[in-house]
């Protein structure tokens, strides 16, 4: 694989990792039934955002992440790569955490929460979207790695702007390249050539 395509699986795969770890805090983990004085009983439905608030918040900093690493190069790839590679484990951690009681975690969340008011019946939980948002840290774990050991070789935004042959922000003093004629530059402009 070139290391272009190595950079945009890459890309690709923490944006999609992203959008599935927002996806999957954002959807309902579980719901409860409440005895209302009606009795008729109330449902309420229990995010993943609602259980951990944390989690949306970190697949937007790895969404933000695609536009950092390619604005970046080899030592703020590397940093980057590296916070993308926390948060994916955080985001494993979270989820990982959420599905070893999320009966107790929904009960407890519709039990103390403000202006609900009777006891809990019947709780109902949906495990497959915390596993999706272990697979998203996964997946943002593994952009994170690949962006820490091959970012610095990949190609940088601003690369395609800089003089061919051009070793810093400006020429040495000393360089064997002549000064360009500023008559030429005059002329160009008369011939109606872009400078630019």
């Amino acid at each position: 694989m070139t290391q272009r395509r190595q950079y945009l699986a890459t890309l690709l795969l923490l944006a999609a990792g992203g959008v599935l770890g927002f996806a999957a805090a954002s959807r309902p983990w579980g719901s409860a039934r409440m005895p209302s004085s009606l009795s008729q009983a109330t449902e309420v439905t229990v995010s993943g955002s609602d259980l951990s608030p944390v989690a949306p918040a970190l697949c937007l900093v790895a969404l933000a992440a695609v536009v950092a690493i390619p604005a970046v190069r080899r030592t703020g790839r590397r940093v980057v790569g590296s916070i993308l590679a926390v948060l994916g484990c955080g985001l494993v951690v979270v989820a990982g955490q959420a599905l070893l009681d999320l009966d107790e975690r929904v009960h407890t969340w519709v039990a103390d929460s403000p202006g609900l008011t009777g006891t809990v019946d019947e709780v109902s939980v949906a495990p497959w979207w915390p596993v999706a948002l272990a697979v998203a840290g996964i997946m943002i774990l593994a952009a994170g790695v690949s962006t820490v050991v091959r970012g610095p070789s990949w190609p940088s935004m601003g690369a395609r702007y800089e003089r061919p042959g051009a070793s810093g922000p400006e020429r040495s003093a000393g360089s064997d390249e002549a000064a360009p004629d500023p008559r030429q530059a005059w002329d160009a402009l008369d011939r109606g050539d872009d400078p630019t």
